[in-house]
C-alpha cells in the first residue's frame, strides 16, 4: 500500500507542474514588466520641474509651472492655467516648433499660387478660379 501512496504523490506533483509553470510565466512576462513601467512612470512624475512640457492622460499638452506634492500647475495656453494630479502625466514631450494658424494659411496660400478650386455650377467637376493675391 505504501508504494501506491508514493506513486500517487508523485503524480500529483507532475499534475501541478503545468500550473506552476504558467504562474512563473505570468510573473516574468506580465507582472515584472508592469512593475518596471510603473516605477519608471512614478520616477518621471516625481522629477517634473517647472518649464517641462508634458502630456496628460486626457491628452492635454501643457508646461509645468509648479510642482506641489502630487499636484501640478500647468499652463496650457498663454494665461490659461490648470491644476492636475501628477499621476495624470503620461509622458514628457520633446520641444516642438508650433506654427501660428495665420502663418500656416499664408504659407499654404503662397504654395498654391493663389489658385482656388471650387465646385462648378454645372456638375461635379471642380472649376479653377484665379484670384489675385494681395501680398502685403
Amino acid at each position: 500500500m505504501s508504494i501506491l501512496a508514493a506513486e500517487q504523490q508523485g503524480n500529483a506533483l507532475v499534475s501541478f507542474l503545468p500550473l506552476i509553470l504558467i504562474a512563473v510565466a505570468f510573473y516574468f512576462f506580465l507582472i515584472r514588466p508592469q512593475k518596471r513601467r510603473q516605477q519608471e512612470q512614478q520616477k518621471m512624475q516625481q522629477s517634473l520641474q517647472p518649464g517641462t512640457r508634458i502630456v496628460t492622460a486626457g491628452g492635454i499638452y501643457g508646461t509645468v509651472l509648479d510642482n506641489d506634492e502630487g499636484d501640478l500647475l500647468l499652463e496650457i495656453a498663454e494665461g490659461v492655467e490648470i491644476r492636475v494630479l501628477a499621476q495624470a502625466v503620461m509622458r514628457v514631450v520633446e520641444d516642438v516648433e508650433y506654427v501660428d494658424e495665420d502663418e500656416a494659411a499664408e504659407a499654404a496660400e503662397g504654395e498654391s499660387g493663389g489658385v482656388e478650386l471650387s465646385k462648378s455650377k454645372d456638375g461635379d467637376q471642380p472649376a479653377e478660379s484665379s484670384q489675385s493675391v494681395d501680398k502685403a
